[in-house]
């Protein structure tokens, strides 16, 4: 069935409850969806090692962390109603809610060719019957910061400038894999929080059925994730590790960009910050140290923490393969532009070891080099550095390889295609 069949016949999707308990030192929370009339789901989130004292008054970050949840199963029908019977949101939550899915949604919405400008495209309803939850006045320590770990550069960077100043340092993973335990273990952190989730298996069948498929805005579940971990576990900030470039689109639909990294975004985080403040945490500090920076500006700090530089790891496709035991794929965007970036500041030969191959070198890889610097189609879907930051990252690497006998047939093509640039 195409898009609009599928909104059709599948015309609510209902957030019916959420549930937690705790099970000797974990808590696990179920969150229970529907889309009428008969596809159920329920996602399972486990937080390890909680404090039993943190655990008072939690059910408004609960039912928010469902609010981001649902995204991954109202996508397989895109259906036109949206049905809250899980709590009761007011018109701003619910026009806040709307934010999150027109933006966050948006490359979903190109992929799927589904036109998210109608006006009657989706209609968020809300139980009524149920009071609404109050936001926290909860005093949190304001010595205790917690930033969470991904995997690739950016976090490193982010615990090692707070290590300089705070001493009170923790992090949290969601389903943890070596990149991630491996960047724990060398960072030295008093405080470790681990998560796991398990979405509903019947969401990986209906999508080989030919249900709708499509990103969703990660970061915003981390976000809500990262405020409710604050709350339980005393964090009066929580710093993420979103870099300038997330703010640049990657192409226009339907008269608005579209945007890979929208929930990384300065526009995500300055409605996060406000929302928090006014429905779920009054106290919690939640931003990005990063913001100022360029990609080419992390990639050289990053360069220069070397104990990090044989586990990070943030390659999408090697994830999905034995979980990143595997190393880099050498065959995608992300670990193109990570090559590219980071080539003018560390030593060709470490680079090569880390990646397994020389990606200069792969023809292959040349008409993703001509996504990334503006000259085909679009910036690929991906975290990746703004079209300016690419092309800087390819001409500074041309200058250093410059100095070997031969260039590599990338850098070779990224000079033909851009000599004016260069010369």
């Amino acid at each position: 069935m195409n898009t609009e069949q599928l909104r059709k016949k599948y015309k609510e999707f209902v957030y019916k409850d959420f549930n937690y308990k705790t099970t000797g030192a974990n808590l696990k929370i179920w969150f229970d969806f529907l889309i009428k009339p008969n596809l159920n789901f329920k996602t399972e989130v486990t937080i390890k090692n909680i404090k039993k004292s943190g655990l008072k008054d939690i059910d408004n970050f609960v039912f928010h962390l469902g609010l981001i949840e649902m995204l991954n199963y109202w996508k397989l029908t895109c259906s036109p109603i949206i049905n809250i019977e899980a709590g009761n949101l007011d018109k701003n939550q619910i026009a806040f809610l709307e934010k999150i899915i027109i933006n966050g949604m948006g490359q979903y919405f190109y992929e799927n060719k589904i036109d998210f400008t109608k006006p009657d495209f989706i209609k968020i309803i809300t139980s009524k019957s149920k009071s609404r939850f109050n936001v926290s006045n909860k005093k949190l320590n304001d010595k205790k910061v917690l930033i969470p770990v991904g995997g690739g550069k950016d976090a490193p960077i982010t615990i090692e400038m707070f290590k300089k100043r705070q001493k009170n340092l923790g992090t949290f993973v969601l389903n943890a894999f070596k990149p991630q335990k491996d960047i724990i273990k060398i960072a030295g952190l008093r405080e470790n929080i681990f998560i796991e989730r398990k979405l509903d298996e019947k969401l990986f069948t209906l999508n080989k059925k030919g249900f709708l498929n499509g990103h969703v805005p990660f970061s915003a579940f981390l976000s809500f994730l990262g405020i409710f971990l604050a709350n339980i576990f005393d964090y009066k900030t929580v710093v993420f590790s979103w870099e300038k470039s997330a703010n640049e689109g990657n192409v226009k639909y339907k008269g608005k960009w579209i945007n890979h990294q929208w929930s990384k975004s300065i526009d995500f985080e300055k409605l996060i910050q406000n929302y928090t403040k006014k429905y779920l945490l009054k106290d919690v500090k939640i931003y990005s140290p990063l913001r100022k920076f360029s990609e080419l500006e992390i990639a050289k700090k990053f360069s220069k923490l070397k104990k990090y530089h044989s586990s990070f790891l943030s390659c999408n496709n090697a994830y999905k393969i034995k979980g990143g035991s595997n190393g880099w794929c050498g065959q995608c965007a992300k670990c193109l532009f990570v090559f590219t970036a980071l080539y003018p500041f560390m030593e060709e030969k470490k680079l090569i070891r880390i990646f397994n191959k020389n990606l200069f070198e792969d023809k292959k890889l040349i008409p993703l080099m001509e996504q990334l610097i503006g000259n085909k189609k679009f910036k690929p879907f991906d975290c990746v550095g703004t079209t300016k930051e690419n092309i800087s990252a390819f001409s500074l690497s041309l200058k250093k390889a410059k100095k070997q006998k031969q260039l590599p047939i990338l850098l070779v093509k990224f000079k033909t295609l851009t000599r004016r640039i260069i010369d």
